[in-house]
């Protein structure tokens, strides 16, 4: 069979595998103009024109704008797309920096292409990462210091961005090497666009493909891809293992669950289960932060120093979403996306009874409240817990309203023979130091605090056994 026929099918049978998300939406091609993209390019035209593409085919080129001759090299990307009949858009990149970063500039170059992908409506993005960019990325990875996740190499799709916005990411060349890519695109008699830059021994990653690995493949031969993939076929598998665990900690022990907030259950883990807790946290990190982004590492080791910590200890978020360790584990906030608290100095926020719903504000905390005229038995109050209060009409009123807590408020626990300071009582309590100030205290008219939804009801409006009318108040947070 000819090879270029071979790659063909390669192709087609990796769209395959996403075919859920590619036949939706068109498919967009990052297109640099170098051997490996160039030939992507055209092996998508061919499948294009043969009808074997499940959707529309576009392509986008990102001008990094750091070379004199960026110009030339996207007219020459223009011109190839011209001639396959392939709409195309360029994004120019600008940087405040004079000489950016390659981790900066690979950023912004996937900012750049999530554009173009919703500027084409499309849902796939295809890249041309061959099987010896993840031989290089596994070895340069080795050298800075990493962790098994790191030594899987680059994984063949993975989402960018979120939500109803976020766009799959598929490198359907994965396992071909350079050299069958260089010879098929000389047999199709194209010529690609040289890039300077690749050859600048300033980066980092040029010096290991120009030099460390040539030598390395001289002394070993192909025993160096063959340890290499191993060691990152290895490392996949345990990935996955850790993955599987991770998000079963963050299934069966996440609380209380925002788009930008979540409480993690950690009572009674043990440490060997530390390495699940760590990747639920890298897991939670990526679909809670604003742009999608995985947490660093740094990130994630003082994330997972808080648990040998005091309550209320803190990673204040630098470079990434706030934690807090409280009793129960940890909390996880997006702080830039957090709701606002409603401001009550006034007296506070109605609480409408019998009328469904009713949100706290823009704040994660829903109440709703019901009038019985006798108190429900099902569920019971043990069954209900400290997410439901039943209040006693005649002791409370039913003008109720909700509020944020103030400064020398008192509070009378159910039980307990007089009424204690709020600050100390939520301390005691346990209650997160970033939802003290945001939970809704339920108060009458006179405003005494009938209830702290999820830890305590007041004696104030506890029931008696001469009880008729009543008033059930749900909350939820999430």
């Amino acid at each position: 069979m000819d090879s270029f026929v071979r790659l063909l099918d390669t192709v087609a049978r990796a769209l395959s595998r996403y075919e859920n998300v590619t036949a939706e939406g068109a498919v967009l091609v990052a297109v640099s103009g170098g051997v490996d993209s160039s030939l992507l390019l055209m092996a998508l035209a061919r499948l294009r024109d043969e009808g074997r593409l499940p959707s529309s085919l576009s392509a986008a080129h990102v001008d990094h704008g750091v070379r004199p001759d960026s110009r030339e090299n996207a007219q020459h990307v223009l011109d190839l797309c011209d001639r396959l009949g392939v709409p195309m858009v360029v994004r120019r990149l600008e940087f405040e920096e004079f000489s950016p970063s390659e981790d900066t500039m690979r950023t912004k170059r996937y900012e750049a292409l999530l554009d173009a992908a919703r500027h084409f409506g499309a849902n796939a993005l295809l890249t041309a990462h061959h099987a010896d960019d993840n031989l290089e990325t596994v070895l340069f990875r080795m050298l800075r210091g990493t962790g098994p996740r790191g030594l899987a190499g680059i994984p063949e799709s993975r989402w960018l961005g979120r939500g109803d916005r976020r766009v799959l990411l598929v490198r359907p060349l994965l396992r071909t090497r350079r050299t069958t890519i260089e010879c098929l695109l000389e047999r199709l008699g194209e010529q690609p666009y040289h890039d300077t830059s690749n050859d600048d021994l300033r980066f980092a990653r040029n010096e290991l493909r120009h030099e460390t690995i040539p030598l390395l493949r001289k002394r070993m031969g192909i025993g160096l891809d063959v340890a290499v993939m191993t060691v990152a076929s290895t490392a996949r598998a345990a990935n996955e293992i850790v993955e599987a665990q991770g998000l079963r900690v963050l299934t069966q022990r996440g609380r209380h669950r925002t788009s930008w907030r979540l409480e993690l259950d950690l009572r009674e883990l043990d440490v060997d289960s530390l390495p699940f807790v760590r990747d639920a946290l890298r897991q939670a990190h990526t679909t809670m932060h604003a742009h999608g982004d995985a947490p660093s590492t740094a990130w994630l080791d003082r994330s997972m120093a808080l648990l040998d910590m005091d309550d209320g200890k803190r990673n204040a978020g630098r470079g990434g979403l706030m934690v807090e360790r409280f009793r129960d584990g940890l909390l996880l906030i997006d702080t830039d996306r957090i709701g606002a608290v409603p401001k009550t100095h006034d007296g506070g926020q109605s609480l409408l009874i019998n009328t469904g719903h009713q949100r706290f504000g823009a704040t994660e905390w829903l109440l709703e409240a019901h009038e019985h005229p006798l108190p429900p038995l099902v569920p019971s109050p043990s069954e209900a817990g400290p997410m439901r209060a039943l209040l006693d009409v005649r002791h409370t009123g039913d003008s109720l309203s909700m509020r944020t807590r103030r400064p020398g408020d008192r509070f009378h626990p159910l039980g307990s023979s007089g009424s204690v300071d709020l600050r100390r009582f939520l301390q005691r309590r346990h209650v997160p130091r970033f939802d003290r100030d945001r939970l809704p205290m339920l108060v009458d008219a006179q405003d005494r605090i009938l209830w702290v939804p999820g830890v305590e009801i007041s004696a104030i409006a506890r029931l008696h056994l001469n009880t008729k009318r009543c008033i059930e108040i749900v909350a939820t947070c999430g």
